[in-house]
């Protein structure tokens, strides 16, 4: 089991939240391999795009059926949740990016008073 965004774990992985910075152009895009749940924006015509994975590893995967591309909590590519969405719309051929200086803050952060 590999587990992400634990400082014990060295996964070697890039992330994206340390590439940005607030102050540069909040609509910079780069390409993504994969993507974390903080914030996820998608197009609703994603969710209903399961008819363009007409491919045998896709039917096996899909057991529900459902009509389109969602969050498996089952391993597609070796990822589950918002990783395997992110490996199902590249599938799909959607492009998946990443906004490095975008930022989005909780309602619960203290690292800037008064941005709730």
């Amino acid at each position: 089991m590999l587990a992400e965004g634990y400082k014990e774990y060295n996964t070697g992985r890039t992330y994206m939240a340390r590439m940005g910075d607030w102050r540069g152009n909040k609509d910079e895009e780069i390409p993504l391999d994969g993507i974390g749940g903080v914030n996820i924006i998608v197009k609703a015509d994603v969710h209903r795009a399961g008819g363009s994975l007409n491919n045998s590893e896709w039917c096996k995967t899909n057991t529900d059926h459902s009509p389109g591309i969602n969050f498996p909590s089952y391993a597609f590519e070796n990822q589950a949740e918002t990783e395997g969405f992110a490996k199902m719309a590249k599938r799909a051929g959607y492009q998946v990016i990443g906004l490095p200086n975008y930022v989005v803050w909780h309602i619960d952060t203290d690292e800037k008073p008064g941005n709730a």
